[in-house]
């Protein structure tokens, strides 16, 4: 079920809350996750490794990052977000530090292992447990327009990666961003993030969200039942994405089409956030879960109906990037909703942890399944676990719903 309701202009009122907390997303995610994507040619040429190794510093962070992520959500469920977070961007500031001087896998390796305990620390977690210790009734709304606005962080970091590595090299260019870290993002939280008490006064504060009270063994089946739906959905948005393209390609649409069917995945992700922002309020959120589970299986399956049809390609990239943006929103959302504020960062870091152990094996296992078995075997296990998710999704929500508060 929903709290009250908030009207339009509330996303005008959290505004203020979420853009701060925004731009240290937008600098945080584009500065250690986006970078491998844009840096790949001048690491590997610098470093003497292999692509596969510049990409796998991703995998380091999320495995680092899982088994952090429940002890540091311990943390800011007791003490809040404010200096986790700062403490957080000043981890990542000393990875990119560290970064900058590698001269072989060592110090690359031992960087992304930084960057794995930033992660919990410092992004989506925390800013989401952050929005929803300042947003109260509002949280979920607030966090939906966190994701929103932090959605743009490859639209800006990408081209400011490759123009920086032009201008003054990539090993510049990592001080560069360990200086945004330390400059901006630290000043932000430690700003942004003061208790509303200190700088408003009591009668500011947000009325407190209703916590759900579920016994023990039902809070085990709805933890349980989220970590198959979100680690499996994560598995197909984790692993497609790096597909898509060359699933096209495969496909006989030339690559020009390709490339451009794939860059609508972005704006359908933004499109979906924006969207349960607006027409969401009045849906439970685990409603909003079921149906956009729904929406991925049918996606993937288009192009195997009709594999040289531009239009059944472009819906599939559109379908799946839709499903896949909701999904994030989902993610952070549904365990306040069960689990209450005052338990979110410690259960979400539980989540975590599969999550990010799939989500870690999903690009090679999709890479791998491509490679050998081409792109209808690619689509069709993305369909797979798309429908397992959706099911499990299903039972979530049919359990759980009367238990849910946003």
């Amino acid at each position: 079920m929903t709290d009250a309701l908030p009207s339009p202009a509330d996303s005008v009122r959290l505004l203020p809350l979420a853009a701060p907390l925004a731009v240290t997303q937008m600098i945080g995610w584009g500065t250690t996750f986006w970078l491998p994507a844009v840096m790949v040619g001048p690491l590997t040429r610098d470093l003497g490794i292999a692509p596969e190794a510049v990409f796998g510093g991703i995998t380091v962070m999320l495995l680092v990052g899982a088994a952090a992520a429940p002890r540091f959500g311990r943390i800011i469920d007791r003490s809040g977000s404010r200096w986790p977070m700062a403490c957080g961007s000043l981890v990542f500031a000393a990875a990119l530090a560290v970064l900058s001087q590698a001269t072989g896998l060592a110090g690359y390796v031992a960087a992304w292992m930084l960057i794995g305990l930033g992660t919990p620390l410092a992004l989506t977690q925390a800013a989401a447990a952050a929005m929803s210790q300042l947003a109260g009734p509002r949280a979920r709304q607030g966090i939906g327009l966190l994701m929103l606005l932090g959605g743009f962080s490859s639209s800006i970091f990408w081209p400011l990666s490759a123009f920086l590595d032009a201008q003054i090299g990539w090993r510049a260019m990592c001080l560069v961003f360990a200086a945004l870290h330390v400059l901006v993002c630290v000043p932000i939280h430690l700003v942004a993030l003061r208790p509303r008490a200190s700088r408003d006064g009591d009668s500011a504060a947000p009325r407190p969200v209703a916590t759900p009270s579920l016994a023990p063994e039902r809070r085990r089946s709805a933890f349980t039942l989220m970590a198959v739906a979100f680690s499996l959905a994560g598995f197909v948005s984790w692993g497609l994405p790096l597909q898509i393209v060359e699933i096209l390609k495969a496909y006989g649409h030339p690559v020009a089409f390709a490339i451009f069917a794939g860059s609508l995945m972005g704006p359908a992700q933004v499109i979906s956030r924006l969207g349960e922002i607006v027409f969401g309020r009045s849906t439970g959120i685990l409603t909003v879960g079921v149906v956009t589970s729904a929406i991925m299986p049918i996606a993937v399956v288009l192009p195997i109906l009709s594999p040289a049809s531009a239009g059944l390609a472009t819906a599939f990239v559109i379908g799946y990037g839709m499903s896949a943006g909701a999904m994030t929103v989902v993610r952070s959302v549904a365990p306040l909703a069960l689990f209450g504020k005052d338990a979110y960062a410690t259960m979400t870091g539980w989540l975590t942890l599969p999550q990010n152990i799939v989500f870690a094996l999903a690009p090679m296992a999709f890479a791998f399944v491509m490679r050998t078995a081409g792109p209808t075997a690619t689509l069709a296990m993305s369909c797979g676990a798309a429908l397992i998710a959706l099911g499990t999704m299903a039972m979530l929500e049919r359990r759980f719903r009367n238990d849910a508060v946003a």
